[in-house]
């Protein structure tokens, strides 16, 4: 059986912080300023590393004609004033700066430069610590959501409110439970993988190898999710009318947000479309999740139901691989060409793998059951919450914190309040982040690897649109944030919410 760690490797689709500190420039912005000039300054090396950008884009970016198209783009130009720009430099500080300037212009919030004076120290501690380091666990810094309680919210404290708290307030609509999520990054979650090791154990020899570490990164995703469902759960006994996730900064992570989402509605949600690359990455993700499905039938043990499942999941793969076995040139986008060509297989997948939907735990014990459906490697509660539901988001909610509001509004299960997101869409769904390191600087350059594609066939890219919009400024702190977003909350009517499945009525606001 594939065991969470392995399988959840492969999707990170997080924000890299280093991009998501970056601003967006447009394209008639001035150049990046140059830092001091620095006599021993040489443009060569950096103009070679600024070539190897654009072969890397051309060969492995999904999102280049829609940037191309989205943002009005003029690659010639762009590649033009980055030469120049880099000639003009002065210091490397200032080089790496207009590669980074030249990188946003894109809008893709998932490519990125990390420099190796960047990288954090990766020297591990002993014990369980070095166990829980060594599976990728850190202490992510999580930012505060929105201060409900200076808007007359009532604080719920448990156990679990450290990690994600909630409130209730009390609306004209009804009394609303707010519910905070600060990361959908469940390895940014460390405090739960000590309780794993200790849930878990360690082999006699003391050594964690791939089947213990397996074990723990699955009983830590499990304590991770149990802890979201406690808190849901006692918000139910606040009996709540309506529920509001806060997703606000809210910075992205894992498919993780997939079950989460899940156990909010009782709407079978089904998931977006997945178009993926025809790059090395995915022939090798799609050929072992080939053998994963053929070892699956070749097994005596499957009833008729799977089978049919896994030929259908045979069947798909095994035309996605064809079609990532082709290649397109793109190489003349330099050179102000149109491709003739796309990088971009047909959207013959889904965001949770071969099927849109499946009952909690219906493939866990299959091989295949993350290529089959993803969310089947963890342990969730469908419609846990089964009321209205509202989820708020602003500029810094990317990536999979994007994908979990448009995953529930497109499904028709939720009301999205707030301002447009952050736009960074699809990260790595194939085998991980595995960035190219730059032949002169070594600094590692990080790209994407797929694209989701919400139900009107708008790429996520483009971010996600409230339903809602409140009318949050670029200088408004929390408080003055949350006292506009109270404005619209006192408008919610909770008892107009629809059946199931019906797309919510947005109803009358200020």
């Amino acid at each position: 059986m594939i065991r969470i760690a392995a399988a959840l490797a492969a999707f990170l689709i997080a924000v890299p912080p280093a991009v998501a500190e970056t601003s967006w420039g447009s394209d008639d912005t001035a150049s990046a300023p140059a830092a001091a000039a620095d006599t021993a300054y040489s443009p060569v090396p950096w103009l070679h590393d600024l070539a190897q950008i654009k072969r890397i884009l051309a060969e492995q970016a999904p999102n280049l004609e829609w940037s191309i198209r989205e943002r009005g783009l003029d690659l010639v130009q762009l590649a033009s004033d980055a030469d120049a720009d880099l000639r003009n430099a002065g210091s490397d500080e200032g080089a790496r700066a207009v590669l980074r300037d030249f990188i946003s212009r894109f809008g893709d919030g998932h490519i990125s430069l990390m420099f190796p004076d960047e990288k954090a120290d990766t020297a591990l501690p002993w014990g369980t610590a070095s166990i829980c380091k060594g599976l990728g666990y850190e202490e992510e810094e999580q930012p505060d959501g929105l201060p409900f309680d200076k808007v007359g919210g009532r604080s719920i404290e448990t156990p679990d409110s450290a990690v994600f708290p909630i409130s209730v307030l009390d609306l004209p609509g009804g009394k609303l439970g707010v519910l905070r999520i600060p990361s959908f990054y469940e390895w940014g979650y460390y405090q739960y993988c000590p309780q794993a090791v200790a849930a878990v154990g360690l082999p006699e020899d003391g050594e964690c190898g791939t089947e213990c570490g397996a074990a723990i990164a699955q009983k830590a995703a499990d304590l991770l999710t149990e802890a979201v469902g406690r808190q849901i759960g006692r918000l139910k006994d606040e009996d709540v009318t309506a529920l509001a996730v806060d997703i606000t900064q809210n910075g992205g992570g894992s498919l993780w947000l997939d079950p989460v989402a899940r156990m909010l509605t009782a709407v079978k949600l089904k998931a977006p479309h997945l178009a993926f690359t025809r790059t090395a990455p995915w022939r090798e993700a799609l050929q072992a999740n080939l053998g994963l499905i053929e070892t699956d039938l070749a097994s005596g043990a499957i009833t008729p139901e799977e089978r049919t499942a896994l030929e259908t999941a045979r069947a798909t793969t095994t035309s996605a691989l064809a079609e990532a076995m082709q290649s397109c040139d793109r190489s003349g986008v330099w050179q102000g060409k149109t491709p003739t060509c796309s990088l971009v297989a047909p959207a013959m997948l889904y965001a949770t793998g071969i099927f849109d939907y499946a009952a909690p735990g219906q493939y866990a014990h299959l091989n295949s059951a993350a290529a089959l459906f993803f969310s089947s490697l963890y342990a969730y509660q469908e419609g846990l919450w089964q009321g209205p539901l509202y989820v708020v988001l602003d500029e810094g909610s990317a990536s999979a914190a994007e994908h979990f509001a448009a995953l529930l509004k497109d499904n028709g299960a939720a009301v999205l309040i707030g301002e447009p997101s952050y736009g960074a869409g699809c990260g790595w769904m194939a085998s991980g982040d595995t960035p190219v390191t730059l032949d002169e600087s070594r600094a590692e350059l990080h790209v994407p690897d797929c694209v989701w594609t919400r139900d009107n066939g708008a790429n996520e890219l483009a971010g996600i649109e409230p339903d809602i919009l409140v009318p949050w400024r670029y200088y408004d702190n929390p408080l003055q944030k949350v006292r506009r977003l109270a404005t619209m909350l006192q408008t919610l009517d909770f008892k107009a919410w629809p059946a199931a499945g019906v797309r919510p009525a947005i109803g009358k606001v200020p």
